[in-house]
């Protein structure tokens, strides 16, 4: 086996590692629209492709995998507009149920609070809720660990009161 058949090998093995947090970052970013999920999933493994040959593996592969994918998520905002990409009606829990495996429909109310989050408090709470340490997280996004505590203190609190207003509507 070459050497170029072997790093292909190792990606595929990488990217089924890693479906779970495409799905993850892909219905956290979109609509939630089949489409839209597949574009977004099909960016993600480009850019994916096309850092592999630089990853040394000198940090945790999940930790590179999250970065590119939430990296191409907000690129992909920018660049078609968040009017295309962000979701505009509740999440169908049929499709969370598959791809994120809950079975909690307090899960899909959730990602509908979530959504109305600014993207970067959206990214560290897709993190926190994806079971990722401090440490992880902190890495992840380019900051300490006790800057990341103190942000998913303030997004718990923001998503306690969007809540509370949601409900009182």
């Amino acid at each position: 086996m070459s050497r170029k058949e072997a790093k292909h090998i190792e990606f595929e093995q990488m990217l089924r590692r890693s479906r779970r947090i495409l799905y993850s970052v892909c219905l956290a970013f979109t609509d939630c629209q089949p489409a839209n999920i597949d574009d977004l999933y099909q960016e993600i493994v480009a850019n994916l492709w096309h850092g592999w040959p630089k990853f040394r593996g000198e940090s945790d592969p999940t930790t590179w995998v999250y970065r590119i994918a939430l990296n191409t998520a907000g690129m992909e905002l920018r660049k078609r507009g968040k009017r295309e990409l962000l979701r505009s009606h509740p999440i169908d829990p049929c499709l969370l149920d598959s791809l994120a495996e809950a079975s909690d429909p307090r899960r899909a109310e959730l990602y509908e609070l979530i959504d109305l989050l600014p993207d970067e408090e959206k990214k560290l709470l897709l993190l926190h809720l994806d079971h990722l340490t401090h440490a992880q997280i902190a890495q992840i996004a380019g900051t300490s660990e006790n800057a990341v505590k103190q942000h998913l203190y303030r997004i718990r609190k923001k998503l306690i009161q969007l809540h509370k207003h949601e409900d009182g509507k």
